[in-house]
């Protein structure tokens, strides 16, 4: 099939091989100087071999006290041109272009980051750190800075520069009203608020020339009360075509609605297509527009294009998961690509503990650079017990090494948990990636027995050279007194549809993760649940952005939840609550439902501990309780052996 999304097409000035962008994500591999890495340079070249049209660097700091992230990347000085230049041969070498996205945070940033006051709009606080208001003279800086740093961008060869005025970063600050609260011409009205933008870009086209392009990432709306709304956003856009730019990039959301910047997968796809179609039809398409958010496929990004919503689309994540997901498309291998779970673990998560960002399911996010394994020149028989993530990515990690595989699983099924966690609300998608790694082992020639249980006497008769445990975890029971066996179900039933009726009033205990969505889960279905959890919070197990939208839907549904709670015992037909600060509550309820957490299957490791062949345990049998943890810890064991 022949996708839109894959022909060559026009960015204003820049024409480009597909209308595929790879934007802006912050990695964290750069020096603390902001160099430019082997690391960096084999990251962006994976993407660009793999087919993108148009690659965009992270955000790239102007000016010091423009730095948001420990080791980002900077633009802001001349010694930083010749690491930039190997940069930009090197994408152009895998047939991309590439542009600089040009950033300042303003205010998103940290003292312990910059060793500088934090600047914006007006006085404010973000984080530890109280902004200073900015100074005509702090605007003028500024401005230059801008300019000097679009500059080196094109004696660094790079194609294009994107002006960042999105996601909270200093040109949105002055934006929103959220954060602008000035009186003088760059506050008040919209057309003083967009003031800065205009200028930014003004001083940008002066230092580049006529023909260079220049693509604006704007912000159009902010999920926080008194921030950004999208009419002014989208009259903000309206004002902004007036300059001399070649794209717009829309998007949305600041640090403090981070779920709309890295929409989680219980977002949907495609999350701020309209929002991008709004600004695409109130500037009368007289510029391409790139929509983002949470775009996984060609033909998902063709139906956008089809609709007249979009002319380009960005794919972030998905080509964090898979660098090749164009090339695939193209080669008819749609099948081939590995899902992008959404989970934000390991890119988004990460860098918001001021780590450098990986993937949970592509090992290879950040490893670019180093050698893939090779095959091993004496293949061994490696024998895995359990056929979730943990065993076949390991499996996948084996076969490619050139040893043969042996996958026992005691289900009737592959998939391990992934089949249940895809059961509650917005979750259904994830089932893709269980389906993408079983097709993934046995192309590769593994030998997968469903419905089989290990055993000490089936291992030794099967006389592999090495064994992985992949046997996953078991659910926590825990001591409540009055919680006998025939008054609860675990989650995991629930999910599994063995109860309870509709119409019950249910008791979860537990407010992670898994309890959340099995509470989603039953009020969909009909129940009353209420959750209960020990800690001070709900989803305290889950990265931010997830939580963050896991709260809204717990609101949506109706569903109460108590905090700092302990259920003390069980009664008949209650349950007896303690509260922080409160008396005891005696709660009716039809059911209990567990989601008290896992432990790590042990059994088979014991029993097979006097085995004269290595025994490796990975997964959550090994401790881990993330799709991650599995992928990462299953990787590096397959790859030792």
């Amino acid at each position: 099939m022949t996708y839109t999304t894959l022909l060559p097409a026009r960015m204003g000035r820049l024409e480009l091989r597909n209308r595929i962008v790879f934007p802006a994500m912050v990695t964290n591999y750069c020096s603390t100087r902001g160099e430019v890495t082997d690391r960096l340079v084999a990251y962006h070249q994976e993407r660009a071999k793999g087919g993108a049209g148009l690659l965009i660097t992270e955000a790239t700091y102007i000016s010091p006290d423009g730095k948001s992230f420990p080791h980002q990347l900077g633009i802001d000085d001349d010694g930083l041109l010749p690491g930039l230049r190997r940069l930009v041969e090197s994408v152009h070498a895998a047939g991309a272009r590439i542009a600089v996205q040009l950033c300042h945070a303003g205010r998103q940033t940290s003292r312990a980051v910059t060793g500088l006051p934090l600047l914006s709009p007006s006085v404010t606080r973000f984080g530890n750190d109280e902004t200073s208001a900015m100074r005509q003279e702090d605007i003028d800086r500024v401005l230059r800075d801008y300019a000097g740093a679009a500059l080196r961008a094109q004696k660094a060869g790079f194609d294009a520069v994107e002006l960042h005025a999105g996601n909270g970063y200093l040109p949105q600050q002055f934006l929103s009203p959220f954060t602008n609260a000035r009186q003088d011409g760059y506050g008040g009205s919209l057309e003083n608020r967009v003031r800065f933008t205009v200028e930014a870009i003004r001083a940008v086209r002066a230092a580049v020339g006529p023909d260079f392009p220049i693509i604006l990432r704007l912000g159009v709306a902010e999920p926080v009360s008194g921030g950004l709304t999208l009419e002014d956003g989208v009259a903000a856009a309206r004002i902004l075509a007036r300059e001399d730019i070649d794209a717009f990039d829309v998007t949305a959301g600041m640090r403090e609605g981070g779920m709309w910047v890295t929409p989680p997968l219980a977002l949907p796809r495609g999350t701020h297509i309209e929002k991008a179609a709004a600004v695409r039809q109130a500037i009368q398409a007289s510029r391409p527009v790139i929509g983002i958010g949470r775009i996984t496929s060609a033909s998902l990004a063709d139906s956008f294009i089809a609709a007249g919503k979009v002319d380009f689309v960005v794919m972030g994540r998905a080509l964090l998961a898979d660098p090749e997901l164009p090339l695939k498309t193209l080669q008819g291998r749609e099948e081939d690509i590995r899902p992008c779970i959404g989970c934000n673990e390991g890119c988004i998560g990460r860098l918001s503990r001021g780590l450098d960002i990986c993937c949970a399911v592509n090992p290879r996010v950040g490893n670019e650079y180093r050698p893939l394994p090779r095959r091993v020149a004496s293949p061994r028989h490696v024998l895995i017990v359990g056929a979730g993530p943990a065993g076949l990515v390991a499996a996948c990690t084996a076969l490619r090494r050139g040893h043969r595989v042996t996958v026992l699983e005691k289900e009737a099924a592959c998939g391990g948990k992934i089949p249940l966690a895809a059961r509650p609300p917005f979750k259904e998608e994830l089932a893709g990636y269980a389906v993408w790694l079983e097709r993934q082992a046995r192309d590769l020639g593994a030998d997968i027995r469903c419905s089989t249980k290990a055993t000490p006497s089936l291992v030794s008769e099967l006389a592999p050279d090495v064994v992985l445990l992949a046997v996953g975890s078991e659910p926590v029971i825990p001591p409540i007194p009055g919680l006998a066996p025939e008054r609860f179900l675990l989650a995991e039933q629930v999910l599994q549809q063995q109860g309870p009726a509709p119409g019950q009033d249910v008791l979860i205990i537990g407010g992670g993760l898994v309890g959340c969505e099995t509470a989603l889960f039953l009020a969909r279905n009909g129940c009353h649940p209420l959750v209960a959890e020990m800690r001070e919070d709900l989803c305290m197990d889950i990265e931010p952005r997830s939580r963050a939208v896991m709260l809204l839907h717990l609101k949506e549904y109706g569903i109460r939840t108590l905090t700092s709670c302990r259920v003390d015992r069980i009664g008949e037909g209650e349950a007896v609550l303690c509260r922080t600060g409160h008396a005891e509550e005696h709660l009716p309820c039809s059911r209990i439902v567990l989601a008290t957490g896992y432990r790590p299957r042990t059994a088979l490791a014991e029993a097979l501990r006097g085995m004269a062949v290595p025994v490796h345990s990975i997964g959550d049998c090994h401790g881990g309780t993330r799709i991650c943890d599995a992928v990462w810890q299953a990787t590096a064991t397959a790859e030792t052996i």
